[in-house]
């Protein structure tokens, strides 16, 4: 089984935004998730902004894939602070549940760190719905602590 993680090109968008597509799908159904959705998506149309940002050096896109066949997508962005220090933000991170447990959400997230890193980031951010435990365990075991928690009442 070869698991890897390559860096998205414009050749890839269908099936980023296939990908893309699927993880909203599957976040509406979590807790918080709808909310979430509606807040944090990427902008559409999806299509047009995979185009742009698989060319600009402030995202890293990524495609996670089992032997070769694309089962994942991260989308990670660089940004400025206050006092311009950069933090890495990852925006998706999705690897469809047939292909979980192997390496494919390591060989992400790791890609991310290892882009992060050398552009000067102070550290990555992932946002984690509530109901998302594994999700969360998986992150702890990667070095990740909580450092937010955003409470919510709906009216």
């Amino acid at each position: 089984m070869n698991i890897g993680a390559r860096v998205a090109s414009e050749d890839d968008v269908p099936m980023l935004v296939e990908l893309y597509r699927t993880s909203q799908e599957h976040l509406v159904s979590e807790r918080g998730g709808a909310v979430h959705a509606l807040n944090e998506a990427l902008s559409e149309p999806i299509e047009a902004l995979f185009e742009s940002i698989v060319h600009d050096d402030r995202w890293l896109v990524l495609l996670g894939t089992l032997d070769d066949v694309a089962v994942g997508v991260a989308v990670a962005r660089l940004d400025e602070m206050s006092d311009a220090t950069r933090l890495a933000t990852v925006e998706v991170m999705f690897v469809d549940p047939p292909a979980r447990e192997v390496g494919v959400g390591e060989g992400l997230l790791g890609a991310i760190v290892d882009w992060a890193a050398p552009r000067g980031a102070v550290g990555v951010d992932v946002r984690v719905l509530p109901g998302m435990r594994a999700s969360k365990s998986f992150l702890e075991g990667s070095g990740f602590v909580a450092r937010l928690l955003v409470m919510h009442r709906q009216l």
